[in-house]
């Protein structure tokens, strides 16, 4: 399949009304600006996550019940923290889209959260395991 090239008349300008267009530069400038500051958020909300599974794992080994509890509200408590990080950030979002302080890596906190909580107290309790179980 041969390819024409385009005749002169087709060409789109990249002009509006014969003025150049700088909104589209500064458009993906903040564009960029958001992105970076969600990743930053994202990877905040990562790291917060092991840190709130570490303590859970840590601090429930020293107690006897509720350290199902102890790790959801430690949980909880640094995520709430995290929101209040993600807020002083000063991300340039839209106020529509507001939302995306709070949902941005949410799923990945709880798996992250849940994933170290276990990893560590695994770690920490190596003499319970498949050989003890007999």
């Amino acid at each position: 399949m041969a390819r024409h090239p385009k005749k002169k008349g087709d060409e789109e300008p990249d002009t509006i009304d014969g003025k150049d267009n700088p909104t589209g530069s500064s458009t993906q400038t903040e564009e960029s600006k958001v992105k970076a500051g969600l990743d930053k958020l994202f990877w905040l909300r990562v790291g917060l996550a092991v840190l709130a599974g570490t303590l859970s794992a840590l601090i429930g080994n020293s107690m006897q019940s509720h350290k199902g509890f102890l790790g959801l509200g430690i949980m909880i408590t640094l995520f709430i923290i995290s929101i209040g990080i993600a807020k002083s950030m000063r991300i340039p979002i839209l106020p529509t889209e507001k939302k995306k302080l709070i949902t941005t890596g949410y799923g990945s906190y709880v798996l992250m959260f849940i994933f170290s909580w276990i990893l560590v107290t695994t770690i920490t309790h190596p003499s319970v395991g498949i050989m003890s179980i007999k």
